[in-house]
């Protein structure tokens, strides 16, 4: 069985593969291919169900480390110039939309599922609460787009993911221990730990590496075939050790990939990404079908109404308002502020807080993740079909 199921992957690939630019034309991304070939396997495989259930969370780290590298290779194009004039907009992003964001979530849940407890409430919010600019790469690719928005979105993306990992881990204890009250001291502590030692890794780790890159490519030390393991290893590695230390992998890896940005040389950079951007291009499509393989069990079978409201509000309305809200008195156009907020696509960082939801024995555990599973599932087609026609509103607006 095991090899049917890689079989039909590999068939899901090579169809993809040769008809990828006649799916671009009908405006199908990567993503909702694979989750659709995810469906049809599951429904293929009928009684295969309950196994992927009981081992659901050895994908955990798979999907890691596949969100560290596009993290990393994000932050490494980021171009800071042109955040060095907009940096406004991802920080009211991330300091006044996100904190919005997630408090319009929590009053939501409540209101829909009074079965959820405060608590469970505030982690279906922020499990639902970071960006996934992969989703959006048809407009952060666009040359139509103003860099001013492609750069806020993936900045916003690239941070929001660490910013609320503190956050999560706060709500998951609480939901563990529901009786027992964290200080003030101890919430200052796990975000300190997790923002500022994963800074420190990222500067130290990244120090080292680029003197380290610059001598081997002097001294031609490694191959060309080699090369595209060059950054992969190295934000796994950044990732990794940032984990091991109780801090924010997520942000350590962002931050590591800003720094390669700014003091690496440009006549390599740009090859070492995109090379490594394919590996872990490979590596995602293939989480996304095991993605809507789980969907056809764990989702579909307990969809509700106040579900599908919610995953409707979610994608749009309670990320909408608050950021809409957050540029409102900045000098972007209506239009502009509409994209910031209409592009919040819900991606990897949300299926790994999912999968550590399940992992845990907190209460109401698969309700939490049919929401949260049921919002990503809405938000890759949501925002796959609609990124192609509103980065070429762009263009006919220039015109």
């Amino acid at each position: 069985m095991e090899y049917l199921v890689i079989a039909f992957i590999g068939l899901l690939f090579l169809i993809y593969s040769i008809s990828i630019r006649q799916l671009e034309r009908t405006e199908i991304t990567g993503p909702m291919f694979f989750v659709l070939g995810g469906g049809l396997l599951a429904w293929l495989l009928p009684n295969e169900g309950q196994e992927l259930k009981a081992g659901i969370d050895f994908l955990l780290p798979l999907i890691e480390l596949t969100l560290s590298i596009f993290l990393f290779s994000d932050a490494a194009k980021s171009k800071l110039g042109v955040l060095k004039h907009s940096f406004q907009y991802p920080s009211l992003l991330l300091f006044v939309a996100l904190p919005l964001t997630l408090l319009f979530g929590i009053g939501c849940a409540l209101f829909l599922f009074s079965d959820l407890s405060l608590i469970q409430a505030s982690l279906v919010a922020i499990i639902l609460t970071p960006t996934d600019a992969a989703l959006s790469k048809g407009l952060l690719a666009s040359t139509k787009v103003p860099e001013k928005i492609r750069e806020g979105i993936n900045t916003e993306s690239g941070l929001n993911d660490g910013l609320c990992v503190p956050v999560f881990l706060i709500f998951m204890l609480l939901a563990k221990n529901p009786e027992s009250a964290i200080t003030a001291s101890q919430t200052l502590g796990v975000f300190s730990r997790e923002l500022g030692l994963a800074i420190l890794i990222a500067i130290a780790a990244t120090g080292i590496f680029i003197p380290l890159l610059n001598f081997a490519m002097k001294r031609h030390y490694f191959a060309q075939n080699t090369s595209p393991f060059l950054l992969l290893g190295f934000a796994m590695a950044v990732f990794s050790i940032a984990q091991y230390f109780h801090a924010s992998g997520f942000i350590a890896v962002f931050v590591s990939g800003l720094l390669f940005d700014q003091f690496s040389k440009v006549e390599i950079k740009k090859e070492l990404i995109e090379d490594s951007e394919h590996i872990a291009d490979f590596t995602s499509l293939m989480i996304w079908c095991l993605f809507g393989f789980v969907c056809a069990y764990l989702v579909i079978p307990k969809l509700s109404s106040e579900i599908v409201i919610y995953a409707l509000l979610s994608t749009t309305i309670i990320r909408i308002l608050p950021v809409m809200v957050s540029l409102q008195f900045t000098a972007l156009t209506l239009k502009e502020r509409f994209t910031f907020a209409w592009f919040g696509p819900r991606g990897l960082a949300s299926i790994v807080f999912t999968l550590m939801i399940i992992d845990t024995q907190i209460e109401n555990k698969y309700d939490i993740a049919t929401i949260a599973m049921t919002t990503i599932l809405f938000s890759v087609f949501i925002h796959g079909i609609s990124t192609k026609p509103i980065a070429d509103s762009f263009a006919k607006q220039s015109k």
